[in-house]
């Protein structure tokens, strides 16, 4: 009799870490980036009753009841919703975030709900530092030590002299001897003061055009053709498709003494666009007929900017944004996989800690070695199924009923054995 008392008690254990694990995971339905669990039971071993063999040879047990067998981790991805912060991230596909603790141990954690500390580095809300690799004058090396990720909040990019100026230029082949076109381009000089570029081409008898130039509406030097510079006009000659003959190479050189201390040595005007295999491609002054036009410009200078936010791409790389429109990479994140992903011990605080059974952590970046992409400005969501849930719910529920059932029976018997006696 006591077996069968033994075998219902396990039964009430059993279904009660059920309901256990059920209402762990309802309680964590909006949890960033939690992850579900679910129990599994096996049988206690059977004992042998009476003989160790019946007529037929088969062997007379009962089981001792029932155990809780594991208690697994759901790794599957869970939703993405999007985020009001561009610093919270979530993955899609394989992998954890990397956490580093105030006693220098390392953590993982599905939950990209990441904000800023006083000093600029990536913390969780418990205040882990994100782990990742730093960006050294704007480049990230694959495989670099581990560090904190941080963003450096107040700097100031510093600006960039122009060098290359491009114009997509059509100088009117109808038009009269002596009229005059300009060409303007903001330029920015070595403290990032913006300078207006104007060059001029006037028309000529035999069809061809002669350049100058001012800065500010001071005259500048030219070079031609890799010749000595000099005030002289340069002459943009045309084959019969309007295509620029010559000059071959065409720059502009400014009065370094008019800038105010600031330097802008030379200006290199692109004559023809490279193609995407480095062959020649089409060129950006041509002389077709109709109307003079400047129709874009691009330069590669820009004046000092601030730090004014920051973004994520899908290969975990923070780029800080400038008020000037630069952009610059500051670090990537790192995501670390398991060989079983499973074995993982959980902690508090949406963290994970490897074990024996997960082995240690391998280590990359997003999208290297089955990881997966991350995605800046969202949230993954729990993935706890509510549905199921409620249903394992029920099942618990009529388990545990069921069983206190027959410890009731049970106890019925008993009594009535000892009014027997």
């Amino acid at each position: 009799m006591g077996f069968s008392f033994n075998a219902s008690l396990s039964g009430l254990n059993a279904n009660s870490n059920a309901l256990g694990v059920v209402g762990n995971n309802i309680a964590n339905a909006n949890t960033v980036g939690f992850r579900s669990s679910s129990i599994t039971f096996s049988d206690v071993f059977a004992n042998s009753y009476g003989a160790r063999l019946n007529g037929a040879g088969l062997s007379l047990q009962i089981g001792d009841g029932v155990q809780t067998s594991s208690i697994q981790t759901n790794l599957a991805q869970g939703t993405l919703n999007e985020s009001a912060s561009p610093l919270h991230t979530a993955i899609q596909g394989n992998g954890f975030f990397v956490v580093k603790g105030t006693d220098e141990s390392l953590s993982y954690t599905r939950a990209g709900d990441f904000v800023l500390n006083n000093e600029g580095y990536l913390i969780t809300p418990r205040g882990d530092q994100v782990q990742g690799y730093a960006a050294v004058n704007g480049t990230i090396t694959p495989g670099s030590a581990l560090t904190s990720l941080r963003i450096p909040i107040g700097q100031t990019l510093p600006p960039q002299t122009t060098s290359n100026v491009s114009m997509k230029i059509n100088l009117n082949s109808n038009a009269g001897t002596g009229s005059v076109f300009h060409a303007t381009s903001q330029v920015y000089d070595s403290r990032g003061t913006t300078r207006t570029l104007d060059i001029s081409f006037t028309r000529l008898a035999d069809g061809s055009f002669d350049a100058t130039a001012t800065l500010d509406g001071l005259a500048t030097d030219l070079t031609a053709n890799g010749g000595a510079s000099g005030a002289t006009p340069v002459n943009f000659t045309f084959d019969s498709s309007g295509n620029l003959l010559t000059p071959t190479q065409f720059s502009i050189e400014p009065d370094q003494t008019q800038l105010g201390g600031a330097t802008l040595p030379s200006i290199e005007l692109n004559l023809q666009e490279p193609n995407p295999d480095g062959t020649p491609g089409p060129f950006n002054i041509v002389s077709y007929a109709r109307p003079s036009s400047n129709s874009a410009n691009n330069q590669d200078g820009f004046p000092p900017g601030e730090l004014s936010g920051s973004s994520i791409d899908p290969n975990g790389v923070v780029l800080a944004i400038f008020t000037n429109g630069q952009t610059r990479p500051i670090g990537q994140y790192a995501l670390a996989t398991f060989n079983s992903s499973e074995g993982l011990a959980r902690r508090a605080d949406n963290l994970f800690s490897e074990t024996l059974a997960s082995n240690q952590a391998t280590i990359g970046a997003p999208g290297s070695g089955g990881r997966g992409l991350v995605s800046g400005g969202y949230l993954e969501q729990s993935n706890v199924n509510i549905t199921n849930e409620f249903v394992k719910l029920i099942e618990a529920q009529r388990g545990f009923k069921a069983n206190s059932k027959v410890i009731n029976n049970l106890n019925e018997t008993f009594q009535a054995l000892l009014q027997v006696v």
